[in-house]
């Protein structure tokens, strides 16, 4: 990130500060707007760094954001999907962005959970010894199950879910509860349960692979 901030034009960028010590990058043109909010630094997909702040009551990425500063025609739902040319998270140039369309988006008309045991996606009640019900919290990604946790209050596994839904969707999932930003401590773990099963599953795949190799 330093290298790529001494290789740009500085008369042509703004370092916007956010959470955990970090900064973004944005076009100077738009550094009034920008800092106008208070940007968040959160974990996204397990691997990389996502930044975000609470717009108008909903949680947005500086990348969707910059893209409707661009262009003004554009609302925040026309821009759901947003890829970074150069890989970095942190550098929300116009230049470096491409708004893409694919299967997060599709995830907005994705229907509720339909189950018994709890009134939330992706959450259901898990029987104690003590007789006191916890609550389980999973999503789907990626193909497989990932294991979230499990919650004392059945509001809070929703909340978790979102969380995760946000992550791996970036926020075009179907929400449990539509009207809360995602929670910035349900976030952190969220992101660190991503981050274990990813880890988990590549440590499975490069077993299996070493045993193919060998002819097992």
């Amino acid at each position: 990130m330093y290298t790529l901030v001494q290789s740009l034009d500085p008369a042509t960028i703004a370092l916007i500060e956010t959470s955990r010590g970090l900064e973004a990058i944005v076009d100077k043109r738009f550094e009034w707007q920008t800092r106008a909010h208070r940007w968040y630094a959160v974990i996204s997909r397990g691997d990389h760094i996502h930044v975000v702040a609470d717009i108008d009551g909903l949680r947005i990425s500086l990348q969707r954001y910059v893209l409707t500063l661009a262009e003004p025609t554009l609302t925040f739902d026309d821009v759901n999907q947003v890829s970074f040319i150069n890989k970095v998270s942190l550098d929300c140039r116009v230049c470096n962005l491409e708004n893409r369309v694919g299967r997060q988006a599709v995830m907005r008309n994705r229907r509720p959970k339909r189950n018994t045991t709890s009134q939330y996606k992706g959450v259901s009640k898990v029987a104690t010894t003590k007789a006191k019900a916890k609550w389980k919290a999973q999503i789907k990604g990626g193909g497989n199950h990932i294991y979230l946790g499990y919650f004392e209050e059945e509001k809070w596994a929703a909340m978790v879910y979102d969380a995760a839904a946000y992550l791996l969707f970036e926020g075009s999932a179907h929400y449990n509860l539509p009207d809360l930003c995602p929670n910035l401590d349900a976030l952190d773990i969220a992101a660190a349960q991503i981050s274990r099963h990813r880890y988990k599953t590549a440590r499975k795949n490069a077993a299996q692979s070493v045993g193919l190799g060998n002819g097992t």
